[in-house]
């Protein structure tokens, strides 16, 4: 009998030492790298800028690129938009949101111009474009196939990964754990502080 007890009490105390454990973690406080400033709490979204650079250089960015926070075409020929990848983190409610670009065809991009503040907008059949984003802690990121779905006036496009074995796809389909969205933290630019 004394065994159950026993072991009963461990759980508890593992149980314990996790909760606490687990608040600690998510209420600690972080730099960010891009503004300095220090927050509280699970980062739970990161951006990423344009990659317009890769296809102009800076003193002709003015003549030839068309960006606003959520579009950017270079030349009239090459369209992009700014969408999130999610990755559900382990245990908790909301995801870890990543801004990526992804291209789309002209014929897409003027689709999804043309609805853009239609209330219907995300009952639009999803969108093909290559992910334009390399993001830090994958292997390359670089032109894979992905979705652009619609969401309502005034939320960004989600994008889905095509299903494939790459760790990013994984992580989109699968979630991650705590330790991994604490090492994604580092690399999409939060510092523990």
């Amino acid at each position: 009998m004394k065994l159950p007890i026993t072991l009963f009490f461990i759980v508890l105390i593992a149980g314990i030492a996790f909760y606490f454990f687990s608040k600690k973690r998510q209420s600690a406080d972080w730099v960010c790298k891009t503004c300095g400033k220090v927050h509280s709490g699970l980062p739970t979204s990161f951006g990423s800028e344009a990659p317009w650079r890769e296809y102009v250089i800076e003193s002709e960015f003015a003549s030839r690129v068309e960006l606003t926070p959520d579009m950017c075409v270079i030349d009239s020929k090459t369209f992009m938009v700014r969408g999130l990848i999610e990755l559900p983190i382990h245990g908790h409610s909301q995801s870890l949101s990543i801004a990526v670009w992804t291209s789309l065809s002209e014929q897409s991009y003027r689709h999804m111009i043309d609805h853009w503040g239609d209330p219907n907008r995300a009952t639009s059949a999803p969108y093909f474009g290559w992910l334009l984003t390399q993001l830090p802690g994958y292997p390359q990121t670089l032109h894979l196939k992905s979705r652009v779905h619609s969401q309502p006036p005034g939320v960004a496009p989600q994008i889905e990964l095509e299903p494939t074995d790459h760790p990013l796809a994984v992580e989109q389909r699968e979630g991650i754990s705590v330790a991994r969205w604490e090492e994604l933290v580092g690399l999409f630019g939060a510092a523990k502080r």
